[in-house]
């Protein structure tokens, strides 16, 4: 009889009529409170002061530098030295570290340290694949001069028909040697 109590009560957890204990808050009340926490938490970080996301002390170095930017940058660059106050930062790259296996997070990590700091920095700075004449890290799509790729020249924006005779005439698409969607 009471663990049917107990059933039919949790379907109704916020809705019951409940009784305070001193010093305590109800379960409306602190459901309100982890709301508006939790939305100060994503609000504040990822669209008022969004730099805490990516600071970068090899940037704050070397203010004026365009290679220091490449490599030091969270946003634009590489992000060597640079660091993270954001726990969504943190748990981005896998979603939640702490649900996901050491031995995991680890091949991760080493995957990601041998392409974004050893391939990446030597593909570019040798110029492989003519890379350094697009931004190190960009989403964008370029044409052979390092210009933005006019895409409606090779795509019919209506129908999004591609237009081969206009691709060959135009040039062929180009990306940087790092692509992300930032």
């Amino acid at each position: 009889m009471e663990f049917e109590q107990r059933i039919r009560s949790r379907g109704r957890a916020l809705h019951d009529a409940e009784t305070r204990r001193k010093g305590g808050l109800t379960r409306l009340q602190f459901f309100i409170v982890v709301l508006i926490s939790s939305f100060s938490y994503y609000i504040v970080p990822n669209y008022l002061f969004p730099s805490i996301t990516a600071l970068s002390f090899v940037c704050w170095i070397w203010k004026d530098s365009v290679t220091a930017r490449q490599i030091g940058s969270g946003l634009h660059g590489l992000g060597i030295g640079s660091f993270a106050l954001d726990w969504s930062t943190v748990a981005g790259f896998l979603g939640s570290p702490l649900a996901t296996p050491g031995f995991a997070i680890l091949n991760i990590l080493v995957g990601y340290i041998a392409i974004v700091h050893v391939v990446i920095p030597i593909a570019y700075w040798t110029n492989s694949f003519e890379a350094k004449r697009f931004p190190i890290f960009s989403a964008h799509v370029f044409n052979a001069n390092g210009g933005l790729y006019d895409v409606s020249k090779v795509l019919n924006e209506t129908t999004f028909a591609f237009n081969r005779q206009g691709y060959e005439c135009y040039r062929k698409i180009h990306l940087s040697i790092c692509t992300g969607s930032k």
